[in-house]
């Protein structure tokens, strides 16, 4: 009787049995890691993160604000529209040549060809409107980083006329050394004086030397400043 039973368990089991078949081999992909961007790019993003920011700051403060970004020689990267009116009174410069004129105007403001940390504010008039441009290093803390910048801010000063008359008989210059001041004053380069004024470049130099050593001042800056001080 239990063999019986035996039996007829056995073949229900065969008859029920799973078979369990092996799945096929799945290479599986690992996730490839996110491309690292280098420095370089980066850095570049961040310029460009910069001077896009800087139209919405000028936008935010209605322009009240005269502002120059450029590198270590003065060549402009960005300039609003308040400080580039300024800069190029009372001429129109061209679209090819407004970043060249700019440059030579603010190289001649400084009276020097390229930013260093010993350069200091400088004073200039642009019409009949005395201005005052301060100098900033902007540098990273990242030394891989892009080269340094300079952002230049240009602030307006009260002040009475240009006092040529009484300055001339101060220092006693004579009517060409007054003429040289007036056109220094007006922020314009050696050439540009020469040209107003008829002589070479190295006359206006001679002319400057004079002026300084009667006033007293080692820069054009610091003749300007003879002017406000009156």
């Amino acid at each position: 009787m239990y063999a019986a039973r035996n039996r007829a368990l056995a073949t229900a089991y065969k008859e029920t049995a799973i078979t369990v078949r092996p799945k096929p081999f799945q290479k599986t992909e690992r996730a490839t890691p996110p491309p690292i961007k280098a420095q370089n790019g980066d850095q570049a993003l961040s310029r460009e993160s910069l001077f896009r920011l800087l139209p919405d700051f000028d936008r935010a403060k209605n322009g009240s604000h005269s502002f120059i970004l450029t590198d270590l020689t003065f060549k402009p990267l960005y300039a609003n529209e308040s400080a580039t009116s300024i800069l190029n009174f009372p001429s129109d410069a061209q679209p090819g040549g407004a970043r060249s004129a700019l440059a030579q105007r603010l190289r001649a403001i400084f009276d020097c060809e390229r930013f260093s940390r010993e350069v200091a504010a400088a004073e200039f008039v642009s019409g009949k409107r005395l201005y005052v441009c301060r100098p900033f290093l902007l540098e990273s803390r990242d030394r891989v980083a892009g080269p340094p910048m300079v952002i230049l801010l240009l602030e307006r000063r009260a002040r009475d006329p240009l006092p040529l008359s009484e300055l001339s008989r101060q220092f006693h210059l004579s009517p060409r050394e007054c003429e040289t001041v007036r056109y220094l004053s007006q922020g314009l380069t050696t050439k540009e004086v020469a040209q107003h004024m008829s002589v070479s470049p190295n006359t206006v130099k001679q002319f400057v030397r004079l002026i300084m050593s009667k006033m007293g001042v080692t820069t054009r800056s610091g003749i300007v400043g003879k002017l406000v001080a009156g």
